[in-house]
């Protein structure tokens, strides 16, 4: 089972308050996976679960909600995203119709956090376990803050930490912090 966590940030006044930390909204998504061949009940999954979040986040939105979503979308945004991009033009995480959706959701308000501050620079967040993907740096980026627009000027920086990836009996994942002002 995979979550995405939608926090509500309060700006103005409330916001400079000592210790605010705003409450989190829980999504359960079931079945949420990576590696799945195209053409299965677990791709046409996929897509109904990314409709279903926009779906959820245009109700959030006209409510004109300042929102910070983040988690692990399973999806590579762009070429730049991942060591090599031909090699999964035809998987789940980087087929064009996948990152059309992921361009839709962006389009209803948001930012790449990540590419936000950091427009060119390499940032991988996921290491397969086989063929010494970690040691030769074969990863992609399918971890991500989605900012809305209306909160974007709060985001500090954002940063992929790769320490615990390089320990023993790491996951395969790695966490991205965001830091906001």
């Amino acid at each position: 089972m995979h979550k995405i966590i939608v926090a509500i940030i309060p700006i103005g006044k409330a916001n400079k308050a000592v210790g605010r930390i705003p409450k989190p909204i829980f999504c359960d998504w079931k079945n949420h996976v990576n590696k799945i061949p195209v053409d299965t009940e677990k791709y046409t999954y996929k897509l109904y679960w990314l409709e279903s979040l926009i779906k959820k986040l245009k109700a959030y939105l006209k409510k004109k909600e300042n929102i910070i979503i983040g988690g692990d979308f399973n999806i590579i945004p762009s070429a730049e995203d991942v060591h090599n991009p031909k090699g999964y033009e035809n998987d789940a995480l980087f087929r064009l119709e996948i990152r059309k959706k992921l361009r839709e959701l962006l389009s209803l308000g948001f930012h790449d956090a990540y590419r936000y501050i950091h427009p060119d620079k390499e940032g991988y967040t996921f290491w397969d376990y086989t063929s010494g993907a970690w040691q030769k740096n074969n990863g992609m980026r399918i971890d991500h803050f989605l900012v809305s627009n209306s909160i974007i000027n709060l985001v500090k920086d954002v940063k992929i930490n790769k320490f615990p990836r390089g320990r023993q009996k790491p996951s395969d994942h790695t966490p991205i912090e965001i830091e906001l002002t």
